[in-house]
């Protein structure tokens, strides 16, 4: 007997539709959505939040309602299909640093709480690491995640 662990295109879109559009179900879909600064996104077991401090004392919430903030290729109005590859983010997101700060990736969630235990925050739903590595910013610089840049498929 075969076994196969891999998920159909119509679930993972029906998932990606849910937790990130607030559609069709409402387990955590509907929440508003938040950017975390992470600075390990390596594995599940070793995922890490930056600390509070360099200007980061809450998590980056998206500037839209939650159904606008992922679409099919950042179109706010267009869900996941069993044929889209996946969604991406519909506005820009920027932080601006006010000391030192090194993020190694970024993760979408549900709560604006800092996480010293990012590993187990069920607030986290998707992360992911930073095209090209990590970036440090210094006093005043400031790191902008255009429209359609964070893409969120499943693995």
């Amino acid at each position: 007997m075969a076994t196969t662990t891999a998920m159909t295109n119509n679930l993972e879109a029906e998932l990606l539709n849910t937790t990130l559009r607030g559609t069709a179900r409402t387990a955590t879909g509907g929440a508003t959505l938040y950017i975390a600064l992470m600075s390990n996104v390596s594995s599940d077991s070793a995922l890490a939040e930056n600390a509070s401090g360099s200007g980061y004392t809450s998590r980056i919430a998206m500037t839209a309602t939650t159904s606008q903030c992922f679409g099919v290729g950042g179109a706010a109005g267009t869900a996941a299909t069993a044929g889209s590859a996946g969604l991406s983010n519909c506005n820009a997101v920027s932080f601006t640093a006010t000391g030192a700060i090194t993020i190694a990736g970024i993760a979408i969630c549900t709560s604006a709480t800092l996480s010293a235990t990012a590993s187990t925050d069920t607030s986290i739903l998707y992360y992911g690491d930073i095209t090209g590595g990590s970036v440090t910013l210094g006093n005043g610089q400031t790191i902008t995640f255009a429209a359609n840049n964070i893409t969120v498929t499943l693995d």
